[in-house]
């Protein structure tokens, strides 16, 4: 946890958004699963430049391309960096790529914390970059032990990209209207400072950066979101979940 902010400041809060892709699936995971045809190649270069190479170009065609779903996205972005990697292209692995979010593997403390977090009384609710279609799939994994989402908000039904600040103020009206929860009392949960910790910070949204330590880092750039500092951060969903009940018990 961040220095500045206490446990116990934890228990005010009644809603929780979480970040999908990333927080509560693996998306390194999954991704590498589909990229195994490009890492192949002898010329390929190292998973963490083949990694940054699709994040840039993603997140570049997400901010021009506002309206279209992603698994269009993903398939364009597996065209371009495969050109600016100078690698092979083969459509029915583009295809397979394309369409994987749904494939994607559950972090293995997800589907627990959920549970517990929705059985203490905490409204559950996802704000991500991600087709319906897809995250149906993603949401059998998600509630597979009872952690019931109250609501789901995609860029499909948004018309947008995240971190454009529509879509956190679609899910705020949302959960504002829609289950009479203020803002104030509304708190971000994601691992992604670009796209969640940042412009949560740009609305006042109090937020936890889920940091999510792998055993064997794969290198990334530093990026000027990583400026961004979260109101709370711990390693895992489920380190979350152990600190928010333990402040809700401690205010009974």
């Amino acid at each position: 946890m961040l220095p500045g902010r206490e446990i116990s400041e934890l228990a005010g809060f009644k809603a929780l958004v979480f970040d999908c892709y990333g927080t509560l699936i693996d998306t390194v995971e999954g991704k590498l699963e589909y990229l195994r045809p490009i890492f192949m190649q002898k010329t390929c270069p190292d998973i963490a430049k083949v990694l940054d190479t699709f994040t840039i170009t993603q997140r570049r065609l997400e901010a021009e391309n506002k309206d279209m779903l992603l698994p269009d996205v993903m398939s364009s972005s597996y065209h371009e960096s495969t050109g600016l990697l100078r690698l092979a292209y083969d459509e029915d692995a583009a295809e397979a790529y394309a369409r994987s979010a749904g494939d994607w593997p559950a972090f293995p403390d997800t589907a627990e914390a959920l549970a517990r977090l929705k059985e203490a009384g905490l409204k559950l609710f996802v704000l991500s970059n991600v087709d319906n279609v897809s995250f149906e799939e993603t949401r059998k994994k998600l509630e597979a032990e009872g952690g019931i989402l109250d609501a789901a908000y995609t860029a499909e039904d948004i018309g947008s990209y995240k971190p454009d600040l529509r879509n956190f103020q679609y899910a705020l009206e949302h959960i504002e209207n829609d289950f009479d929860i203020s803002p104030n009392e509304v708190l971000s949960v994601a691992h992604s400072k670009y796209h969640d910790v940042g412009p949560a910070h740009h609305i006042a949204l109090k937020s936890v950066w889920i940091s999510r330590p792998r055993p064997v880092p794969i290198p990334t750039p530093s990026r000027p979101e990583d400026d961004f500092r979260p109101d709370w951060q711990f390693d895992t969903v489920g380190d979350f979940a152990d600190a928010i009940l333990l402040a809700k018990a401690g205010d009974a």
